[in-house]
């Protein structure tokens, strides 16, 4: 899934973590240096999700490390695995109820 908002690119892959043996979902955000703006809303979702507990908020489980500093370019944010997501669950046919939505 690749999502295009301006110039901020991110593509999403579920993986295992091999600790824990939890399933995760992994966003890549490539050359998420490359543009100011792009740069300061990763590190605002990172700053504002650091403090989220809330059922409602996808958890933001680590950030991965890059192998080196001098090359580091791409940010890997590792995030809690849901079954679906809003884009897919508005596209639905499926109508939704008020068991759907939650105050």
């Amino acid at each position: 899934m690749a999502v295009n908002y301006m110039t901020y690119f991110f593509f999403f892959s579920a993986a295992v973590n091999s600790e824990t043996r939890e399933e995760v979902a992994i966003k890549k955000i490539g050359n998420a240096f490359d543009n100011r703006i792009d740069a300061k809303r990763t590190l605002r979702e990172i700053k504002l999700l650091r403090h989220m507990d809330h059922e409602n908020v996808i958890a933001m489980k680590d950030i991965i490390q890059p192998p080196k500093k001098e090359t580091f370019n791409d940010v890997y944010i590792v995030y809690e695995l849901m079954d679906t997501d809003l884009h897919q669950i508005i596209r639905s046919e499926q109508p939704l109820t008020d068991d759907h939505c939650q105050v």
